[in-house]
């Protein structure tokens, strides 16, 4: 192998950190943004029971939009979990990315079966990393079709 045949094959994962680095930021954005909804909806909720505290009666309006901030974390919380797994999966299969490349660099020095094998092998770990933090990511949308429902039912 010649040493430019040899760099080919060490950046060639360097496209599959590339494209998933992507997946992982529109996976964060989504993250923070999430993450950001529930601390507004939660200090909302701190308000209404400081007005509770004072023995402020709260019209059937604010008891409502209470019990549907209250769906609305729990649901956000579970989307936040969901989003989490994504992204850690997704770090993971970057992790092994980077691993195939440097397994491919040793073996240009160093060949025995075992080392021959495990740069494939951990790239196909990768890429079930990938496909695992995708399903994460895709019940993610699901799920936020929910909260926006019970955030529109809320204000009817």
């Amino acid at each position: 192998m010649t040493g430019i045949e040899a760099i080919q094959a060490i950046l060639a994962p360097a496209l599959g950190i590339s494209a998933t680095a992507l997946l992982l930021l529109s996976m964060h954005n989504r993250y923070t943004s999430t993450i950001n909804r529930i601390r507004l909806l939660n200090e909302e909720r701190r308000r209404h029971h400081i007005k509770i505290s004072r023995n402020e009666e709260p019209g059937v309006n604010e008891q409502f939009r209470y019990s549907s901030i209250s769906s609305q974390i729990a649901m956000l919380t579970q989307r936040c979990k969901e989003i989490r797994n994504a992204i850690l999966y997704t770090m993971g299969s970057i992790l092994l990315f980077v691993l195939t490349s440097i397994l491919i660099g040793v073996n240009i020095f160093f060949t025995s079966y075992i080392l021959r094998m495990a740069p494939l092998l951990i790239f196909l770990v990768g890429m079930t990393l990938v496909l695992i933090g995708i399903i994460y990511s895709a019940k993610d949308v699901i799920n936020s079709y929910k909260v926006t429902k019970v955030e529109v039912e809320g204000d009817l």
